[in-house]
Protein backbone atom coordinates (compact mmCIF):
# COMPACT_ATOMS: atom_id res chain seq x y z
CA UNK A 1 0.00 0.00 0.00
CA UNK A 2 2.76 2.46 0.92
CA UNK A 3 4.70 1.72 -2.27
CA UNK A 4 1.60 2.53 -4.33
CA UNK A 5 1.21 5.78 -2.43
CA UNK A 6 4.84 6.67 -3.09
CA UNK A 7 4.61 6.32 -6.88
CA UNK A 8 3.12 9.78 -7.52
CA UNK A 9 5.78 11.30 -5.26
CA UNK A 10 8.66 9.70 -7.15
CA UNK A 11 7.01 10.69 -10.43
CA UNK A 12 6.98 14.29 -9.22
CA UNK A 13 10.66 14.01 -8.23
CA UNK A 14 11.55 12.59 -11.66
CA UNK A 15 9.77 15.49 -13.35
CA UNK A 16 11.64 17.96 -11.17
CA UNK A 17 14.99 16.45 -12.15
CA UNK A 18 14.10 16.43 -15.85
CA UNK A 19 13.19 20.11 -15.52
CA UNK A 20 16.56 20.93 -13.99
CA UNK A 21 18.85 19.27 -16.52
CA UNK A 22 18.05 21.45 -19.55
CA UNK A 23 18.83 24.68 -17.65
CA UNK A 24 22.13 26.39 -18.40
CA UNK A 25 29.08 29.02 -7.78
CA UNK A 26 28.25 25.60 -7.03
CA UNK A 27 27.38 26.07 -3.40
CA UNK A 28 24.64 24.44 -1.38
CA UNK A 29 22.08 26.23 0.75
CA UNK A 30 21.75 23.36 3.23
CA UNK A 31 24.19 20.65 4.27
CA UNK A 32 21.31 18.19 4.39
CA UNK A 33 18.76 19.81 6.71
CA UNK A 34 21.00 22.28 8.55
CA UNK A 35 21.27 25.61 6.67
CA UNK A 36 24.76 26.00 5.29
CA UNK A 37 27.07 29.01 5.24
CA UNK A 38 26.39 29.44 1.51
CA UNK A 39 23.93 31.95 0.09
CA UNK A 40 22.51 32.58 -3.38
CA UNK A 41 24.42 35.33 -5.15
CA UNK A 42 22.95 38.49 -6.66
CA UNK A 43 20.71 37.64 -9.65
CA UNK A 44 20.88 33.93 -8.90
CA UNK A 45 18.04 31.50 -8.22
CA UNK A 46 18.72 28.32 -6.29
CA UNK A 47 16.33 25.34 -6.52
CA UNK A 48 16.53 22.26 -4.32
CA UNK A 49 14.40 19.19 -3.79
CA UNK A 50 14.93 16.78 -0.89
CA UNK A 51 13.35 13.36 -0.48
CA UNK A 52 13.61 11.40 2.75
CA UNK A 53 12.34 7.89 2.15
CA UNK A 54 12.27 4.33 3.35
CA UNK A 55 11.15 1.98 0.55
CA UNK A 56 11.29 -1.12 2.73
CA UNK A 57 8.92 -2.40 5.44
CA UNK A 58 8.18 -2.02 8.25
CA UNK A 59 7.41 1.68 8.23
CA UNK A 60 7.95 2.57 4.58
CA UNK A 61 7.49 6.30 3.94
CA UNK A 62 8.35 9.25 1.72
CA UNK A 63 8.75 12.87 2.79
CA UNK A 64 9.63 15.81 0.59
CA UNK A 65 10.93 19.35 1.06
CA UNK A 66 10.97 21.79 -1.87
CA UNK A 67 13.12 24.92 -1.70
CA UNK A 68 13.77 28.02 -3.79
CA UNK A 69 15.91 31.05 -2.96
CA UNK A 70 16.69 34.32 -4.71
CA UNK A 71 19.93 36.18 -4.14
CA UNK A 72 19.26 39.86 -3.40
CA UNK A 73 22.81 41.00 -2.67
CA UNK A 74 24.59 41.92 0.57
CA UNK A 75 25.17 38.20 1.28
CA UNK A 76 21.42 37.72 1.64
CA UNK A 77 18.82 35.51 -0.02
CA UNK A 78 15.02 35.42 0.11
CA UNK A 79 13.69 31.90 0.67
CA UNK A 80 10.47 29.97 0.08
CA UNK A 81 10.17 26.36 1.27
CA UNK A 82 7.33 23.85 1.09
CA UNK A 83 7.57 21.49 4.08
CA UNK A 84 6.04 18.15 5.07
CA UNK A 85 4.65 16.79 1.81
CA UNK A 86 4.64 13.07 2.48
CA UNK A 87 3.16 9.60 2.14
CA UNK A 88 1.56 8.68 4.47
CA UNK A 89 0.20 12.23 4.70
CA UNK A 90 1.68 14.43 7.44
CA UNK A 91 -1.43 16.65 7.70
CA UNK A 92 1.10 19.41 8.41
CA UNK A 93 2.06 20.86 5.02
CA UNK A 94 3.48 24.37 5.49
CA UNK A 95 4.86 27.08 3.23
CA UNK A 96 7.77 28.99 4.75
CA UNK A 97 8.80 32.49 3.63
CA UNK A 98 11.94 34.13 4.97
CA UNK A 99 15.59 35.03 4.50
CA UNK A 100 19.13 33.93 5.23
CA UNK A 101 22.15 36.23 5.65
CA UNK A 102 25.80 35.20 5.84
CA UNK A 103 28.26 37.61 7.50
CA UNK A 104 32.00 37.06 6.95
CA UNK A 105 34.02 37.60 10.14
CA UNK A 106 37.72 38.51 10.50
CA UNK A 107 38.20 37.91 6.78
CA UNK A 108 41.38 39.98 6.63
CA UNK A 109 42.94 38.52 9.78
CA UNK A 110 42.07 34.87 8.99
CA UNK A 111 41.22 34.60 5.27
CA UNK A 112 41.88 30.86 4.98
CA UNK A 113 39.55 30.00 7.86
CA UNK A 114 36.51 31.63 6.16
CA UNK A 115 34.86 32.37 9.50
CA UNK A 116 31.15 33.15 8.97
CA UNK A 117 28.08 33.97 11.02
CA UNK A 118 24.87 32.71 9.41
CA UNK A 119 21.45 33.88 10.58
CA UNK A 120 18.02 33.12 9.19
CA UNK A 121 14.33 33.60 9.85
CA UNK A 122 11.41 31.76 8.27
CA UNK A 123 7.67 32.23 8.79
CA UNK A 124 5.91 28.90 8.09
CA UNK A 125 2.26 29.24 7.12
CA UNK A 126 0.21 26.12 7.79
CA UNK A 127 -1.67 25.05 4.65
CA UNK A 128 -3.80 22.48 6.45
CA UNK A 129 -5.27 24.60 9.23
CA UNK A 130 -2.11 24.73 11.34
CA UNK A 131 -1.85 28.51 11.78
CA UNK A 132 1.40 30.48 11.41
CA UNK A 133 4.66 29.70 13.18
CA UNK A 134 8.31 30.68 13.23
CA UNK A 135 11.78 29.28 12.62
CA UNK A 136 14.87 31.18 13.75
CA UNK A 137 18.42 29.86 13.48
CA UNK A 138 21.99 31.03 13.72
CA UNK A 139 25.41 29.38 13.56
CA UNK A 140 29.12 29.94 13.24
CA UNK A 141 31.24 28.10 10.72
CA UNK A 142 34.88 28.00 9.72
CA UNK A 143 37.31 25.97 7.62
CA UNK A 144 40.37 24.09 8.78
CA UNK A 145 43.28 25.23 6.59
CA UNK A 146 45.01 22.73 4.30
CA UNK A 147 42.32 20.03 4.64
CA UNK A 148 39.49 22.57 3.96
CA UNK A 149 37.08 20.88 6.37
CA UNK A 150 34.16 23.19 7.14
CA UNK A 151 32.73 22.88 10.66
CA UNK A 152 29.36 24.39 11.61
CA UNK A 153 27.67 24.74 15.00
CA UNK A 154 24.72 26.79 16.23
CA UNK A 155 21.17 26.80 17.53
CA UNK A 156 17.68 26.53 16.03
CA UNK A 157 14.22 27.34 17.39
CA UNK A 158 11.16 26.34 15.39
CA UNK A 159 7.47 25.67 15.84
CA UNK A 160 5.21 22.74 15.03
CA UNK A 161 4.51 23.86 11.44
CA UNK A 162 8.00 22.55 10.56
CA UNK A 163 9.19 20.47 13.49
CA UNK A 164 5.92 18.83 14.57
CA UNK A 165 6.27 20.53 17.97
CA UNK A 166 7.93 23.67 19.33
CA UNK A 167 11.60 22.73 19.59
CA UNK A 168 14.98 24.23 20.48
CA UNK A 169 17.91 22.30 19.01
CA UNK A 170 21.65 22.35 18.66
CA UNK A 171 22.55 22.21 14.97
CA UNK A 172 25.89 21.14 13.55
CA UNK A 173 27.55 20.02 10.37
CA UNK A 174 30.75 18.82 8.73
CA UNK A 175 31.71 19.24 5.06
CA UNK A 176 34.89 17.54 3.87
CA UNK A 177 35.95 18.00 0.22
CA UNK A 178 37.62 14.91 -1.24
CA UNK A 179 37.97 16.19 -4.80
CA UNK A 180 36.81 19.37 -6.54
CA UNK A 181 33.42 17.74 -7.16
CA UNK A 182 32.97 15.16 -4.41
CA UNK A 183 32.56 15.81 -0.67
CA UNK A 184 31.64 13.84 2.43
CA UNK A 185 29.01 15.68 4.49
CA UNK A 186 27.01 15.22 7.68
CA UNK A 187 24.60 17.28 9.74
CA UNK A 188 22.66 16.95 12.99
CA UNK A 189 19.70 18.37 14.92
CA UNK A 190 19.51 17.50 18.62
CA UNK A 191 16.24 16.80 20.40
CA UNK A 192 12.96 15.01 19.80
CA UNK A 193 11.10 16.48 16.83
CA UNK A 194 10.56 15.90 13.11
CA UNK A 195 14.12 16.96 12.20
CA UNK A 196 15.84 15.12 15.06
CA UNK A 197 18.30 13.14 12.94
CA UNK A 198 21.97 12.59 12.26
CA UNK A 199 22.41 12.41 8.48
CA UNK A 200 25.62 11.00 6.99
CA UNK A 201 26.34 11.12 3.26
CA UNK A 202 28.06 12.71 0.31
CA UNK A 203 27.60 15.34 -2.38
CA UNK A 204 28.59 15.26 -6.04
CA UNK A 205 28.76 18.29 -8.35
CA UNK A 206 27.81 17.08 -11.82
CA UNK A 207 28.77 20.47 -13.25
CA UNK A 208 29.20 24.03 -12.03
CA UNK A 209 25.47 24.49 -11.38
CA UNK A 210 23.97 21.04 -10.69
CA UNK A 211 24.65 18.85 -7.63
CA UNK A 212 23.33 15.61 -6.15
CA UNK A 213 23.34 14.53 -2.49
CA UNK A 214 22.79 11.09 -1.00
CA UNK A 215 22.70 10.20 2.68
CA UNK A 216 21.32 7.98 5.41
CA UNK A 217 19.35 9.41 8.32
CA UNK A 218 19.54 8.05 11.87
CA UNK A 219 16.82 9.26 14.27
CA UNK A 220 17.72 10.51 17.74
CA UNK A 221 14.98 8.26 19.08
CA UNK A 222 11.85 6.44 17.87
CA UNK A 223 9.65 9.51 18.37
CA UNK A 224 11.66 11.50 15.81
CA UNK A 225 10.86 9.10 12.98
CA UNK A 226 12.46 6.19 11.19
CA UNK A 227 15.84 5.55 9.64
CA UNK A 228 15.92 5.92 5.88
CA UNK A 229 17.61 7.36 2.82
CA UNK A 230 17.99 11.02 1.91
CA UNK A 231 18.30 12.26 -1.68
CA UNK A 232 18.68 15.84 -2.88
CA UNK A 233 19.08 17.53 -6.24
CA UNK A 234 20.10 21.20 -6.38
CA UNK A 235 20.38 23.67 -9.25
CA UNK A 236 21.72 27.22 -9.59
CA UNK A 237 20.24 29.47 -12.29
CA UNK A 238 21.70 32.85 -13.15
CA UNK A 239 19.82 35.57 -15.03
Amino acid sequence: MIILALRPCFALLAGFILFLFPLASSAQQTIFNVPSADVAQWREIFLQHESQFRPWDPGAFWGGTHYVSLGVGANTEIDATLFNTSAPASNNISLGIGFKTVLPLLSQEFPKQELKLTVGQLVPIGLEGNDIGSWTYGHLSFKLPKVNTRLTAGVSYGTRQIFGRDAVAFIGGIEQPITERFSLIADYYSGTHALGFLILGASLALDHDLSLYLGYQIPNNARCGRAGLVFEVAKHIRF
